[in-house]
């Protein structure tokens, strides 16, 4: 690491290969003004130095340039440019360029840096022109199919929508399409990338589809035809049928969500928070700029959601590590209902790439070839090592977010309500409409009308009898939902719960599994490893297994971590695989989801458990759901470091494990021991879901080997164990809580840093004859019931204690679960011991004050007893 390095500027040295075989000639005025407008656009202080060197340079060029002309010339007059710059610089400024124009960077070098960066602007400008030309007639009639297939696919779910069909309650029901009206260019798109449309439905991406992948917006329908998706898994979408692909990978599951998409060809689901496609995107990119894969990426975004920081994230870590990935933005002119003079005070949506040091240029989308060719030069320069391009495209939605949202936009026939749309600009784009005057193009290239009159023929009855299909597919079962929230559960059903309310289900009543005031909790006088070590050393193990499908990433992971954890990692020889990623929570999480669903095992690391707010987003409308709505495996294990007596005050010492209780398909891990962290830690690695490892600090042993409270928690490690039980597949520790000492008064269920103040508790009240039994949850979402309830039976009296606050914390969750069994068996009221409903605070005496003491766990436990 060079602290004062410079970012690199990616594709500095990239040169096309080879010229391109043009259909037609470019002639040479129209490829002036293509280059001058450019110009304009995006570098205009240079216009006029560009116009002199190319009237200069072109004067001995023919009138007409094929592809090997081009080529050459391009080179030329890039060589000419870089001269002229050079000679404007040291003509003009001389003894100015040494000067320092701000710290430890020259004028010279700070001109030097901008020349290079406009270079790459022009040299893929250049480059796109000769993609332009090179575009065939079979292009072009693909286009024509795809975009033809999109509107008509978009007008039967219009239909659809305002006939709507009969649901099996007796309603009516028309879903909600989002409808492509003018910007069904985008399919061109795909033409530019290496498809697998044949992929079968089993495919992902590495395991039976090897091609490119796209991350479409709600209403880029068409990108998702032309990859390989098909009209009746987007209508079964909208309509939430069973067939439907959002089935969470079980058959006849389908309806679970309305974003269509087909990833066994490459085309990654939507999601409702905009932002997170593209995100995604970038993480998958990442997966493929770590493992050498040739794999191009393009995540598609409008100008409203290009206002998210998520967006900014993206794009910052793409720049900064030169992923192969474009972006595609576009300005639709209205986002919902709010226009983007209030978006954003950009200039041209393009100049957003500028802060993050990568190229991007602006097109007209009313236009599918140019789609098409800057998709081209995105490509060929990314895969080359040239890093991410903005594509700024120019378009406008004609119509509504929505179906529903038609009228309001547009205006109902009636006048009421009478429509907000601008009027002269629907006019302007509607002009431009892209279907008619493509066709008109095709024709005046010499293809035969009937033709075109038999493709759109073809193209409608592909539709009718993809709704005819979708009328008789079967509603999906209502008891289908609650399947595959994550591998290890499905959710309760409603009759599970009524039955458990009214008595009919019951857990079998067991043995208590250890006699009284046994434990099996064994700390390690000398020689025993500090929690920080056994996570340290799983973490070591994990990345010897996985191998180059293993990296860890996050925050100051390349020097040692915020705490020192990834020593162990460098000195086992992994180094190769700690990343660090700039500092944006929602981007690393996000990051970690693209590589799990790119086949690798990624490790995410989150400073402290209130920065994990910054990445909830991609926690719970990203990674938590993937399983349940489309079946894909997520095999990510996310790191917290939280807890208090760490002295560390709020921000950093929040409980944050109930924020995740409302929102299933994540697993979340609280281990307390080293022994649960190394198993716990290990057996998550394995798992093909998103899993959250709450570390506490306070156990760390980062004093002296000593917890937060002082104590020696220190144990002998069996590292053996554990790996057996993985390659059984049977009796792990994960959702397996552990009864950790025996009793016969109370059942005190607690995790984390309690189960030691638990144990010590327990040992004083064993002085009076009180003798605990503890419950140590490890897994609590989903929790392990069946344990609490069986020892709740056999004690008849409950006690919940947490660090995180009483209020609204998971303790309540657990609590009511383990009473619908146990109610009438309580000879107690039942309690939640919890901090204080304040922040975590930074002063010792008040820390210490804020979460339970040994003291009130001991006292409310005596009162669950003598009650």
């Amino acid at each position: 690491m060079t602290q004062g390095e410079l970012p690199q500027i990616f594709g500095s040295i990239w040169t096309p290969k080879e010229p391109l075989n043009f259909v037609q000639p470019l002639v040479q005025d129209a490829a002036r003004s293509e280059v001058l407008s450019f110009v304009a656009q995006r570098h205009d202080a240079h216009l006029f130095l560009v116009a002199n060197v190319w009237d200069h340079m072109v004067s001995n060029e023919p009138d007409q340039f094929e592809g090997p002309s081009w080529h050459t010339f391009s080179e030329r007059f890039l060589n000419g440019l870089e001269r002229g710059m050079k000679k404007q610089a040291t003509t003009s400024l001389k003894e100015e360029l040494e000067r320092e124009v701000i710290p430890r960077r020259s004028m010279e070098l700070m001109l030097d840096r901008r020349r290079t960066h406009f270079l790459i602007d022009m040299r893929l400008m250049l480059r796109r022109l000769a993609h332009y030309m090179a575009i065939t007639v079979d292009h072009r009639m693909e286009w024509q199919r795809y975009m033809t297939r999109t509107r008509y696919l978009d007008t039967s779910l219009k239909d659809l929508f305002t006939e709507g069909v009969e649901t099996p309650d007796g309603g009516t029901f028309g879903g909600k399409g989002f409808r492509s009206t003018w910007q069904e260019g985008v399919v061109a798109v795909a033409t530019a990338l290496k498809r697998q449309p044949d992929a079968p439905r089993s495919a992902r991406p590495g395991e039976g589809y090897d091609g490119d992948l796209v991350a479409p917006m709600i209403r880029d329908i068409g990108l998702g035809l032309a990859m390989g998706d098909t009209a009746l898994d987007v209508m079964a979408a909208n309509l939430g049928k069973a067939g439907s692909n959002q089935n969470g990978g079980w058959e006849d599951a389908g309806g679970r969500d309305l974003h269509v998409g087909a990833w066994h060809v490459g085309v990654l689901p939507p999601t409702a928070p905009l932002p997170i496609a593209s995100v995604t995107m970038t993480g998958l990119a990442f997966a493929a700029w770590r493992k050498g894969l040739k794999r191009f990426h393009v995540a598609c975004i409008g100008e409203g959601s290009s206002s998210s920081g998520e967006f900014w994230e993206a794009m910052n870590l793409a720049g900064a590590r030169g992923l192969p990935i474009t972006y595609i933005l576009q300005n639709n002119q209205i986002a919902l209902d709010t226009p983007p003079a209030k978006q954003s005070g950009v200039e041209l949506w393009a100049d957003k790439a500028e802060a993050m040091g990568f190229p991007s240029w602006t097109i007209d989308g009313s236009d599918p070839a140019a789609w098409h060719a800057s998709t081209a030069v995105a490509r060929e320069f990314s895969l080359a090592g040239g890093g991410p391009t903005l594509i700024h495209v120019e378009t406008m939605r004609g119509c509504g977010h929505a179906h529903h949202h038609d009228d309001l936009y547009l205006g109902n026939p009636s006048g009421t309500p009478p429509g907000y749309v601008d009027r002269d600009l629907l006019t302007y784009w509607e002009a431009k409409d892209p279907i008619p005057n493509h066709r008109n193009l095709l024709l005046d290239l010499g293809v035969d009308e009937h033709d075109l009159t038999a493709m759109e023929q073809e193209e409608q009855e592909r539709v009718n009898t993809a709704r005819t299909e979708l009328d008789e597919m079967e509603w999906p079962l209502p008891e289908t939902v609650t399947k595959g929230v994550t591998s290890l559960h499905d959710a309760d059903t409603h009759l599970e719960r009524q039955l458990r309310y009214q008595g009919t289900t019951r857990q079998p009543s067991i043995a208590a599994p250890l006699d009284l005031g046994e434990t099996q909790l064994v700390y390690a006088e000398k020689g025993g490893w500090t929690y920080a070590r056994a996570i340290q050393q799983a973490m070591a193990d994990i990345a010897t297994t996985f191998g180059e499908d293993c990296v860890f990433i996050g925050e100051d992971m390349e020097v040692a971590g915020a705490f020192g954890m990834n020593m162990a990692l460098k000195n086992a020889g992994h180094a190769d695989k700690l990343v660090d990623m700039p500092l944006c929570e929602a981007v690393i999480v996000h990051t970690g989801v693209g590589a799990a669903l790119s086949g690798m095992r990624p490790m995410v690391e989150i400073q402290f458990g209130g920065f994990a707010a910054l990445g909830f987003n991609a926690l719970i409308n990203n990674a938590s759901m993937l399983r349940w709505r489309w079946g894909a495996d997520c095999p990510m294990t996310v790191r917290i470091p939280l807890g208090a007596r760490t002295r560390s005050g709020p921000f950093h010492a929040n409980m944050i494990e109930s924020w995740f209780a409302n929102d299933p398909g994540l697993i979340v891990l609280a281990p307390g021991t080293p022994q649960d962290a190394y198993d716990l830690l290990v057996e998550a690695s394995h798992l093909p879901d998103p899993v959250l490892m709450l570390e506490h600090i306070g156990l760390y042993g980062l004093r002296g080997g000593l917890t937060g409270w002082g104590m020696n928690i220190n144990q002998h490690v069996d590292t053996e164990s554990v790996k057996k039980r993985i390659e059984s597949g049977e009796n792990l520790a994960i959702g397996q809580a552990n009864v950790v000492r025996g009793g016969r008064d109370v059942t005190l269920v607690t995790w984390g840093a309690m189960i030691h103040i638990a144990l010590q508790a327990a040992e004083q009240l064993a002085e009076e004859d009180i003798e605990v039994e503890i419950v140590d949850l490890r897994t609590l979402i989903p929790f392990d019931a069946a344990t609490c309830i069986q020892s709740v039976q056999r004690t008849n009296r409950l006690v919940i204690l947490q660090e995180g606050q009483w209020s609204g914390g998971l303790g309540h969750t657990v609590q009511s679960r383990i009473m619908e069994e146990c109610f009438y068996e309580l000879e107690s009221a039942p309690c939640v011991i919890g901090a204080l409903d304040t922040p975590v605070p930074f002063s010792p005496p008040l820390e210490n004050h804020t979460i339970p003491s040994l003291e009130y766990v001991i006292t409310m436990l005596r009162a669950s007893v003598q009650s």
